[in-house]
């Protein structure tokens, strides 16, 4: 019996630019891609979500993405996905200007340690209910980034702290640094495609891209073949 493969993401899963029998998604046999072209992790955390409490596939494969991006509810009960370059309704992909929402996100409400962490939370709670569910788990990253000491310490000093003085901002970003090193510890590394953080972008640098960001046919042929070992 074939195998009910359900995959989710951004651009990179959803792969939108491409012909549909060109995707990775389309060639390892996905029966449903609810990726989204700019969708932030949050989105794909949610919708994710919202599938498993009506659906139990037996193959769940995630390509997470830049914990820059978010996703904002709209008062119409749609939603916004919001990007550092542009923001749009989903359910109209970019037509309509939501512009002035995207600005006042990342003026007063984005935090990159607060982005990630939620990300690190998603991870591990998808982690564990397919486990619990027995659903066959694979994540990757979809953009190559350096997840290091030295990148979560970034991360831990822009956490809310007190910083009525050095000492105590300096116990206020060890403290969250910890939590940043305790939740990556709880990351599964077994689940992860080749190995942990292990990135689309990066596997696929040595092809040629379809524009400046995303990869070309010969790449996405590449990383589906990929895939299909962990399958």
């Amino acid at each position: 019996m074939q195998k009910k493969i359900v995959t989710n993401g951004c651009s990179f899963t959803q792969q939108h630019y491409l012909a549909e029998e060109d995707r990775w998604t389309k060639k390892i046999g996905t029966v449903d891609n609810l990726a989204m072209g700019g969708g932030s992790n949050e989105r794909i955390f949610h919708t994710t979500i919202e599938y498993l409490n009506a659906n139990c596939p037996d193959i769940l494969i995630i390509g997470w993405t830049n914990p820059n991006r978010f996703m904002l509810p709209k008062n119409n009960g749609s939603r916004l996905i919001v990007t550092p370059f542009e923001t749009f309704d989903e359910s109209i992909g970019v037509k309509g200007d939501c512009a002035e929402h995207g600005k006042f996100y990342y003026k007063h409400c984005h935090n990159d340690f607060v982005n990630f962490k939620n990300t690190l939370q998603y991870m591990i709670h998808l982690q564990e209910y397919c486990k619990a569910k027995q659903i066959k788990l694979l994540y990757f990253k979809s953009f190559n980034e350096t997840i290091d000491d030295s990148h979560l310490t970034a991360l831990a000093k822009q956490a809310y702290m007190s910083r009525e003085d050095k000492d105590v901002e300096r116990m206020g970003i060890e403290a969250n640094l910890h939590t940043l090193k305790s939740l990556v510890s709880k990351l599964d590394k077994n689940i992860w495609i080749k190995e942990l953080w292990y990135s689309m972008e990066k596997h696929c640098h040595q092809f040629p891209n379809h524009d400046k960001t995303h990869p070309g046919v010969e790449g996405t042929n590449n990383w589906a073949e990929l895939v299909r070992k962990y399958i």
